[in-house]
């Protein structure tokens, strides 16, 4: 079976017109909770008091740096991992709610919560891929700096590029990692990794041109100064659903090519 991506996203827009609150509300509320999240971050590392020293020199003319001071010791750093928790569960609740939403389910602002529920999993499943792909990326990031380190020259990093294929590859190896750990809670998130990889042979060259087939949306969002915002959030919606339809489709098709065949069956 072949994707039709039209209809895959003409699907995704039909269930975001039948799910109240809008699926764009939902957006809207976890930028303003991941804005709030960043910007208390940034307050304890010191980065916005830096920001605020430079931007205060700047405009009086002054080129100014600050170097950001942190809250001290262990405290702030339990926070600030306190926080970057908090982002991984609210990302996963997100995945949760655009899966009900294209299963026409009923779905709201409190599925941004949902990740809780699963806190240990959640958290797992988002290290796990990261943990894979950064080990492949070390393809690209040991020998260009070996390079230049040797060399002096900073134009290996743009020679390396291609190394850094695999790296890509491997990322969308693993994308469908959550929404199957969400999917079996009964499966190990190593067991839910694995399962992405397997289920995503053979896809990952359909996926890519999916995710393409947004970048007009999102280049038509940065080109509109103030109305570009509002629509990248529709965007943001719109195509994290359609993922998770797409989902659903490499889950039909892996379980197609995998189901055990049937054999004569014994007269009744």
């Amino acid at each position: 079976m072949t994707l039709d991506r039209k209809e895959l996203k003409r699907q995704a827009k039909d269930a975001m017109r039948q799910t109240r609150p809008a699926p764009y509300w939902v957006v809207l509320l976890l930028i303003v909770i991941t804005l709030v999240l960043s910007v208390l971050g940034m307050s304890l590392n010191g980065t916005l008091k830096a920001y605020r020293i430079m931007l205060a020199a700047a405009v009086q003319g002054e080129m100014v740096y600050a170097e950001p001071v942190g809250v001290a010791g262990g405290f702030g750093w339990l926070l600030q991992i306190a926080l970057e928790v908090m982002s991984v569960e609210l990302a996963v609740g997100f995945t949760l709610y655009t899966m009900r939403v294209w299963r026409r389910q009923k779905a709201g602002c409190g599925d941004l919560f949902d990740g809780f529920g699963t806190f240990f999993r959640s958290i797992w499943i988002q290290l796990l891929p990261s943990l894979f792909i950064s080990l492949w990326s070390l393809l690209y990031v040991l020998p260009v700096t070996f390079l230049i380190l040797e060399t002096g020259s900073a134009l290996w990093l743009l020679f390396g590029l291609p190394l850094m294929l695999p790296s890509i590859v491997a990322s969308y190896a693993y994308r469908q990692a959550t929404f199957i750990m969400l999917d079996n809670p009964g499966m190990s998130c190593f067991q839910c990794v694995a399962l992405s990889r397997e289920a995503m042979r053979g896809h990952k060259w359909e996926l890519f041109k999916l995710d393409m087939s947004f970048l007009g949306w999102i280049l038509l969002s940065a080109a509109i100064p103030v109305l570009g915002l509002l629509l990248l959030i529709w965007v943001a919606a719109y195509m994290q659903v359609t993922m998770a339809g797409y989902y659903e489709y490499v889950v039909k098709q892996f379980m197609a090519r995998n189901a055990p065949p049937v054999g004569p069956q014994a007269p009744a």
